[in-house]
């Protein structure tokens, strides 16, 4: 089966990514891909640490990807798109790289809130994770009022490493309230949710966020849905996407986002 879409991965234009822009341009057309989006990071805290250095891969992206989407037409509808981390944490370098670069797409994530680190390194024998949970959801909340992105990536990020790697249970109910108002704000300001299939293949072993709440973002008048596979490399690219096309169906979605400079275009599941 071919797979149609992936609007969430990443390439060496990434800290942590192992293939090439190309060579995931590649992956993604051999995979049978009408539509492509490559999501980049830019960890806005993490700027100018030395072992990041953003500034160069960014601006390097940014004349890759135009050049490789007109490489490939013909085979491939290549959009540029990056993965905005913690926008909010240096909001005059957030609208200086909002300004200088032609995005078509961009997905607001959290990976780590004021004042720790990315939720992958904490030690939650000397942290609370549900304090922890609590503070990241109102980051998500402000995230979503500030409302400069298109979709918002992995709401349920932390459990991959709090309940997926560590096996700490933790009680979700505290948080339906403001995941609610998220969810409301986001659909007020023409934005979309991703799901992204990495905890398919990870030890969570479930999709971020889950049937649950993209079913609550339905039921709450979510319209806009993009699904990406958060690759890192190509041999992850689309996996988990047909699993994630049957949760947004089973949700109530006839149709997933892709966009095009900044604006949602429609393709029917």
């Amino acid at each position: 089966m071919n797979i149609p879409f992936d609007f969430h991965n990443h390439s060496t234009q990434s800290p942590d990514g192992e293939n090439s822009a190309e060579e995931m341009v590649l992956r993604a057309i051999e995979l049978g891909m009408k539509h492509y989006t490559l999501t980049d990071h830019l960890e806005i805290n993490k700027f100018f640490d030395e072992e990041f250095l953003y500034e160069e891969p960014v601006r390097q992206s940014s004349v890759i990807l135009p050049a490789l989407k007109e490489k490939y037409k013909d085979r491939i509808s290549l959009q540029y798109g990056v993965e905005l981390g913690q926008p909010l944490h240096d909001m005059e370098l957030t609208n200086r790289m909002l300004d200088s670069y032609n995005y078509d797409f961009i997905i607001g994530s959290c990976h780590m809130v004021r004042g720790y680190d990315d939720f992958y390194f904490l030690d939650y024998t000397e942290i609370d994770p549900q304090f922890l949970l609590g503070i990241y959801f109102e980051e998500l909340l402000e995230m979503a009022e500030w409302g400069q992105f298109d979709s918002l990536g992995h709401l349920t990020y932390p459990l991959r490493y709090i309940v997926g790697d560590k096996k700490i249970p933790v009680d979700m109910e505290p948080y339906r309230n403001i995941i609610d108002e998220i969810f409301r704000t986001i659909i007020k300001n023409d934005m979309g949710i991703e799901i992204n299939t990495s905890g398919l293949r990870q030890n969570i072993g479930k999709t971020l966020p889950d049937f649950e709440y993209v079913k609550r973002y339905r039921d709450l008048g979510g319209k806009i849905l993009t699904i990406g596979s958060d690759a890192h490399c190509c041999a992850d690219l689309g996996k988990g996407i047909a699993e994630g096309i049957e949760i947004a169906k089973s949700a109530g979605f006839t149709e997933i986002a892709c966009f095009k400079a900044r604006n949602p275009h429609f393709i029917k599941i």
